[in-house]
């Protein structure tokens, strides 16, 4: 007998398989293999570097996608002025960038969250600092709700608890790569390394 707790959407049972996680392909072969599709839709995806700015080559693909379909993608508070002909030569429709500047690290949270929850937006970028449990779940929350993809970078070390479906650690490498370990991958093996060959495209000029 199916108790009506069973019938509630998202609850899963133990004698159906999972439905497939929704992803989005990052466009680069590799990194596709080792994060089981691409980036996770409706979750919280976090990028740890070293040097502010570093990393963001890495989302620039999907987010091009994004735009030339018209579907908007939100940079908020990147450390440096965002750099329009480099984007758009990276095949990013400026057209459909928003860029927030908000005057603290409390309201570029808030506008993270406010964006997400809008559902208007494929892909939100949030810098700063580390977030602590409350805030990453409210955006986790707000992902899952609006279905994009959000990304959230910050420098220092990649240590400690987080509630993103997704953790990566990113490294300059020598002759213009980029090194790139999953941390933490939603229903895959974390540990796993790869080497990206990449001039990394910095926000700003």
């Amino acid at each position: 007998m199916n108790a009506p707790v069973l019938q509630i959407p998202g609850v899963w049972r133990g004698d159906r398989a999972p439905a497939p996680a929704a992803v989005v392909s990052t466009r680069i072969e590799a990194l596709d293999r080792a994060l089981l599709g691409g980036w996770p839709v409706g979750a919280l995806t976090q990028i740890v570097t070293t040097e502010a700015g570093l990393g963001f080559s890495l989302i620039i693909p999907a987010l091009a996608g994004f735009t030339a379909t018209g579907r908007p993608v939100a940079l908020i508070d990147p450390p440096y002025l965002p750099y329009a002909p480099a984007l758009a030569s990276r095949g990013v429709d400026l057209d459909h960038l928003l860029w927030v500047r908000p005057p603290d690290a409390a309201q570029a949270l808030w506008a993270a969250e406010q964006i997400a929850h809008s559902s208007l937006f494929a892909a939100l970028v949030y810098w700063g600092p580390a977030l602590d449990g409350t805030a990453e779940r409210r955006l986790q929350l707000a992902a899952d709700v609006a279905q994009c993809l959000a990304f959230c970078f910050r420098t220092g070390r990649a240590d400690g608890h987080s509630y993103a479906a997704l953790r990566l650690a990113v490294t300059p490498a020598a002759d213009a790569q980029l090194r790139v370990e999953v941390l933490k991958c939603r229903g895959g093996r974390a540990g796993h390394g790869l080497m990206h060959r990449c001039v990394d495209l910095p926000v700003a000029a």
